[in-house]
């Protein structure tokens, strides 16, 4: 959130200075803007949001989580569009229904939040993932890190799950 208030070159300067090391390894850098920062109504965000774009390498994947709603408009996504940046999808532990995967950068970043999925629930997130691959597109899927430690366990059978509805998308 601060390279979206502070000012975003010297942000995304100091965010960015050594990733470059990691050469194609980097799959994408993560950035929230919480939940609790909204976009306002008077254009200003949809202007901070541009300049930081503006101002992120080219170079540097990037998936930005902009979690609440009132980001989630045309005004922002085209934003992220134009500026090949990845719009992440997180599901929360309590939201009843999977959140939107909308494609804006080369890549889906999906963080998946719950405590625990099932067999079912896997299955299902393979079959939302399913086309973005088909299209050549990566996906990228991050689980709960917490107490329980299931979060590498999860990962490997969402992994199985998705080689079965796309056989050789995953290594």
């Amino acid at each position: 959130m601060r390279a979206l208030l502070a000012t975003p070159v010297e942000s995304a300067d100091w965010l960015t200075e050594r990733l470059g090391e990691f050469g194609d390894r980097l799959g994408a850098v993560l950035l929230t803007v919480p939940a609790n920062v909204r976009r306002p109504d008077d254009g200003s965000g949809d202007r901070r949001l541009a300049a930081l774009l503006a101002a992120w390498p080219a170079g540097i994947p990037l998936a930005l989580e902009l979690a609440h709603p009132s980001w989630h408009v045309d005004e922002a996504l085209d934003l992220l569009r134009l500026a090949g940046a990845t719009l992440v999808a997180t599901e929360a532990h309590e939201d009843a229904e999977p959140p939107t995967m909308r494609l804006t950068g080369p890549s889906i970043y999906l963080r998946l939040r719950r405590h625990n999925y099932g067999e079912r629930e896997l299955a299902a997130w393979a079959a939302r993932i399913a086309p973005f691959l088909d299209a050549g597109h990566d996906a990228f899927a991050f689980f709960r890190h917490d107490e329980t430690g299931r979060a590498t366990e999860l990962a490997r059978a969402l992994a199985e799950a998705v080689r079965r509805v796309v056989p050789g998308a995953v290594p």
